[in-house]
C-alpha cells in the first residue's frame, strides 16, 4: 500500500503533517476527513531504494527508542507506536522510513526485519539486539538496553567535543598566526634583513627560505595536503590499508592510548550488550568486529572468535593479544568460571566508563599547554630571526666605534 507525508489543518487551523497508508487520493481524502482534518498538501514516500541509503541522527535513534519501548510496556502495539512516533517528529526522511517499516510489518515482516531494510538508519548491532528481544519475548526490556547503550554513545561523544573545543581554537590561532606572520610580516623584513652587510644567522635563514616557500610554493602544500587525503581515502577502503593506518594511530605518541581505550570500550559495551540480549558468544564477536572502530582490534577479535569455535575460552584467546589490559582479561575469567559472563561484561563497560572519560581529560590536558608552548617558540623563533641579525649589526658598528 503506498505512503504518503502529508499537511492538513484541523478545525482550529493548525497545521498538522504525518504520514499515512492510502491506496490512492480519494483514500487519502477520505482518511483525512475521519480525523476531521483539511488536506493541504499530500506527497508519495520517497522510493525504498533511496530510503535506504539515508542515515538519521543519534538522538532521533534514542527518541525513537524511547518512544517505542515505552509504547510496548504501556501494551501498544507496534504499528500502532510507530505510526505515532512518525507523526510526531520533524525528520520528513524518518517519517517516510517509518512508513516504509509500517508498510511491512503489515504485509507480514517482523519488526527487525523491516528495520534491517534501512542499514543506514538502523546499525547491524541495532537490528541484532531488537531480533534477539523478539526471538526471546523480552523486546521493551532489550530496547532499555539499547537507549542507556545509545545514550552512553552521545555521551562520550558530547565528552569529546567539550574537551577539544580549546585545543582546537589554538590550534586554528597557531595556524593563523603562522600563515599571518610568513604571508604579510616576515616579507616586509626581508630586504631589510638582507641589505645588512653581515653574515645572516641560522635562523634568519631558515624563515626567508620558509617565508619564500609560503609567498612562492603555497600550490605545492595544496597538492601536498590533497595528495594525502586522496591517499587515505583510497587505502581506507581496503582491509589492509585501514590496518595500516589503525596500527599508525595505536602508537601515537598522544592519541594512541585514547584511541586504544576507546576501541575497548566499544568491543566492552558492544559485547555486553549483544550478549546480555541472548545472542551467543561467536554471533556476537562476528559483529563486534564489525563495529569496534579499529582493524587491529577487529583482527584481534577474529582470531578470538575463531578459536572459541575450535573450543577455546575468550579468556585464554584473548590473553595472547597485547591490547587488552590484564584487569579486564581477569574479569572476563571469572565470569567464564562462574557462569556469569554477561555480568561481568556489564562490569568491563562500566570500568571503561570511568576510563575513557578520565583518558580524554587527560590528553586534553596535556595537549593545551603543549599548543600554547609550540605557538610561544613559534613566536619566538620568528623574533630571534630577525633581531638576531640587528643585534649582530649593532655589535659589530659599536666594536667599530670603540676602536676608534
Amino acid at each position: 500500500m503506498p505512503a504518503y507525508s502529508y499537511k492538513a489543518r484541523n478545525y482550529l487551523g493548525e497545521l498538522v503533517e504525518g504520514v499515512v497508508n492510502a491506496r490512492n487520493p480519494e483514500e487519502l481524502d477520505q482518511h483525512m476527513a475521519n480525523l476531521d482534518l483539511i488536506l493541504v498538501k499530500a506527497s508519495p514516500i520517497k522510493e525504498e531504494k533511496k530510503l535506504t541509503k539515508k542515515r538519521i541522527k543519534r538522538r532521533d535513534l534514542i527518541l525513537f527508542s524511547i518512544h517505542i519501548a515505552t509504547s510496548l510496556e504501556a501494551g501498544v502495539p507496534i504499528i500502532s507506536a510507530l505510526t505515532d512516533f512518525a507523526e510526531t517528529t520533524d525528520n520528513m526522511i524518518f517519517k517516510n522510513i517509518l512508513a516504509g517499516i509500517v508498510k511491512q510489518i503489515e504485509s507480514g515482516q517482523s519488526f527487525s526485519q523491516a528495520l534491517e531494510t534501512y542499514p543506514k538508519a538502523f546499525p547491524e548491532i541495532y537490528v541484532s539486539i531488537i531480533r534477539a528481544g523478539e526471538a526471546t519475548g523480552n523486546l521493551d526490556k532489550v530496547l532499555r538496553e539499547l537507549i542507556t547503550f545509545l545514550e552512553w554513545q552521545e555521551e562520550l561523544i558530547a565528552q569529546v567535543k567539550q574537551a577539544s573545543v580549546y585545543p582546537t581554537f589554538v590550534f586554528l590561532m597557531i595556524g593563523v598566526v603562522i600563515f599571518i606572520m610568513m604571508t604579510f610580516t616576515v616579507p616586509k623584513f626581508i630586504p631589510i634583513l638582507t641589505s645588512f652587510n653581515v653574515e645572516l644567522p641560522a635562523p634568519t635563514k631558515l624563515l626567508i627560505r620558509i617565508a619564500n616557500f609560503f609567498q612562492h610554493g603555497w600550490w605545492i602544500m595544496l597538492i601536498v595536503a590533497a595528495g594525502l587525503f586522496i591517499l587515505y581515502k583510497i587505502t581506507n577502503k581496503q582491509e589492509k590499508g585501514r590496518l595500516l593506518w589503525d596500527k599508525g594511530k595505536l602508537k601515537l605518541p598522544i592519541f594512541g592510548k585514547l584511541a586504544l581505550k576507546l576501541a575497548l570500550s566499544r568491543f566492552a559495551h558492544y559485547t555486553a550488550l549483544l550478549y546480555s540480549s541472548g545472542i551467543g558468544i561467536p554471533q556476537t564477536l562476528i559483529i563486534v568486529e564489525k563495529v569496534v572502530g579499529n582493524e587491529v582490534i577487529a583482527k584481534e577479535i577474529k582470531r578470538t572468535r575463531e578459536e572459541i569455535l575450535t573450543g577455546s575460552s575468550m579468556y585464554e584467546s584473548l590473553k595472547k593479544s597485547p591490547y587488552f589490559p590484564s584487569l579486564v582479561l581477569r574479569m572476563i575469567q571469572v565470569g567464564e568460571e562462574t557462569g556469569s559472563l554477561d555480568s561481568t561484561l556489564k562490569k568491563v563497560s562500566d570500568y571503561y566508563d570511568k576510563e575513557v572519560p578520565q583518558a580524554i581529560r587527560k590528553m586534553f590536558s596535556v595537549l593545551e599547554p603543549t599548543l600554547i608552548v609550540f605557538m610561544g617558540g613559534i613566536v619566538l623563533f620568528i623574533a630571534l630571526s630577525i633581531f638576531l641579525p640587528i643585534y649582530k649589526l649593532t655589535s659589530g658598528i659599536a666594536a667599530a666605534g670603540g676602536l676608534r
